[in-house]
């Protein structure tokens, strides 16, 4: 289950998240930015930098509440970071807060540091390794894992602090559950990664746990009597940049030279040596969150200085510790395996790195800007990228942006109507080559004047007032034209938009064919008057001629009518 979720209805596509990302843990596809699971380290940038907020945590307490209601006794291991989350509060009033929860027991994950540092002293004096890097930081393992393959053989074969102690309390505590709440977000991936260890059913942020006892209505005041404290109060200082090393003495580095790292920048460039140069007999302390676990996401998410943080560290015994928890005695090993967990991308071929670019227009490497607008920093990354299928052709801003004035331009010069922008005094800001024409004006004469064909045109001040598009069609007599306007004004520009279409011509083929109608009626009617009389004539013609036949025809049948009787 993905810990970093996106909200995909407030992603911008403003690749802020890309930029930020110096793993390029991110894939855009679909118009959305996705972290890709395989490759991020959960340093929480991209949470962090997201001006839209839409980076989501995922929250397990409802989880652990139903783990607690289960029956089983869950016991939680608490990060020593918590001194600076909970400020000026004990670890005794921290931990009757806890168990308010729900939680049976409360310790401090230092026990298991404490079991760690041993492990490292141990690894150091039998010389079993050429190098090390320290395990404790889970995002540090990560990043080895899955962008360094080849540094796995200088992990320390050690379990974090976190599973070392819920090792060490599953062995003092029998059948019981264990949750771990601290400020990193790397830890809820160790707790479900069976190679880590398996013993955490849960990793929870302290935001999480603040938020947490904020809807209980419980408030970290009152002491518990019986909080159990560690044997070794060096160990709270873990935190810090050099925390591990503090705890080391100087015959634990057995002659190993000692030094530390931290921030995702400084992890990253000591990788890039340790694969290039491989010196020899390093103990080598590395914290990807600058500050250590004091600079933890969760720290930075809520404006917490890692730095000031520090202040509230101490390796001095507490008055928990007169009575120290019972897995804090206890010896054992905390063996870590490792595997290369890095995606197997094929390696682009110089022709298909050159076809990519040619498709956004860089065809020579003058032409490749190295932006970093897409939030790669360079063009030639963002081809890879491409060719991965973690990136879209179409994120290149200077591309589209170009693409997308040529466009314009050629809509503009090539148009069939005149098209022109006003400022609001009616100033020309813009015209295009069809307006020079219909107007009899030149573009840069005609630029921040006014334009005497528009002097009195009201449809300025309704297309405003009214937020209409105001259509007219009026007759230009001083340039003989007949034109149809349609004025808008564009309110977040405070810009006016004329767009003119010359129908003179129309017009002129309107008035000759209404005279063709006039004319062909008045012809029509003249033919119609000539056939009407001729008509009348033919037919009183008619009228003679059948009344002499008539009675001529009456007469023979008179006759014939006689001559029978």
């Amino acid at each position: 289950m993905s810990i970093i979720k996106l909200n995909t209805r407030s992603c911008q596509s403003c690749y802020k998240c890309i930029r930020e990302c110096p793993l390029k843990a991110i894939e855009f596809r679909d118009n959305i930015a996705q972290v890709i699971e395989e490759e991020c380290v959960l340093c929480g940038r991209c949470v962090r930098c997201c001006p839209q907020n839409a980076r989501i945590l995922r929250d397990d307490f409802a989880e652990v509440q139903e783990l607690i209601s289960s029956g089983k006794p869950v016991y939680l291991s608490l990060a020593p970071s918590w001194v600076a989350w909970w400020r000026g509060h004990s670890f005794a009033a921290i931990s009757r807060a806890f168990k308010a929860l729900g939680f049976a027991g409360v310790e401090e994950t230092a026990i298991g540091a404490a079991a760690v540092s041993r492990e490292y002293a141990s690894l150091m004096r039998h010389k079993r390794m050429n190098n090390i890097i320290a395990t404790a930081c889970p995002s540090v393992v990560m990043m080895v894992e899955r962008h360094y393959p080849e540094l796995i053989k200088m992990l320390a074969p050690v379990a974090s602090p976190m599973m070392a102690h819920a090792k060490l309390m599953r062995e003092s505590y029998g059948d019981i559950k264990v949750v771990f709440a601290g400020p990193c977000l790397s830890k809820m991936e160790e707790a479900s990664d069976p190679l880590a260890g398996g013993m955490v059913n849960f990793a929870l942020t302290f935001d999480s746990v603040s938020r947490w006892m904020e809807k209980k209505g419980i408030r970290v005041e009152e002491e518990d009597d019986a909080a159990r404290g560690v044997l070794e109060p060096v160990a709270r200082l873990y935190p810090e940049p050099t925390g591990i090393l503090k705890t080391l003495a100087p015959e634990d580095t057995a002659g190993y030279t000692p030094i530390a790292v931290d921030g995702m920048d400084g992890c990253m460039a000591l990788f890039d040596s340790l694969k290039k140069e491989e010196p020899s007999g390093l103990f080598i302390e590395a914290n990807l969150c600058s500050g250590g676990c004091m600079g933890g996401p969760i720290m930075r998410m809520n404006g917490l200085s890692g730095a000031l943080g520090e202040m509230y560290l101490s390796g001095s015994p507490i008055s928990a510790d007169e009575t120290p928890a019972e897995s804090a005695g206890r010896k054992c090993s905390h063996p870590r395996v490792f595997q290369k967990r890095m995606p197997d991308y094929a390696e682009p071929s110089e022709e298909d790195i050159r076809r990519v670019l040619q498709k956004i227009g860089k065809f020579t490497p003058e032409d490749e800007l190295n932006c970093s607008s897409c939030g790669y920093p360079t063009c030639r990354d963002k081809a890879i990228a491409v060719l991965r299928g973690k990136a879209d052709i179409s994120m290149c801003m200077p591309y589209l942006m170009a693409r997308a004035e040529n466009i314009s331009s050629t809509v503009l010069e090539h148009s069939p109507n005149a098209i022109l922008a006003f400022d609001e005094d009616f100033n020309v800001i813009d015209l295009n080559p069809r307006a020079e024409e219909i107007y009899g004006v030149k573009r840069d004469e005609s630029i921040g004047m006014p334009l005497p064909a528009f002097y009195g045109e009201t449809g300025f001040d309704e297309a405003r007032d009214n937020a209409t598009i105001v259509e007219k069609k009026v007759r230009l007599e001083e340039i003989g034209r007949t034109v149809e306007k349609s004025i808008v004004y564009i309110k977040e520009h405070r810009t006016f938009l004329a767009f003119v279409k010359d129908v003179t011509g129309e017009e002129s083929r309107k008035q000759e064919l209404e005279e063709v109608r006039s004319h062909t009626a008045e012809t029509a009617q003249r033919v119609i008057d000539k056939q009407m009389r001729v008509a009348q004539e033919i037919a009183s013609l008619l009228g003679e001629t059948t009344a002499e036949t008539k009675v001529a025809l009456n007469r023979l049948k008179s006759s014939l009518t006689g001559m029978q009787e």
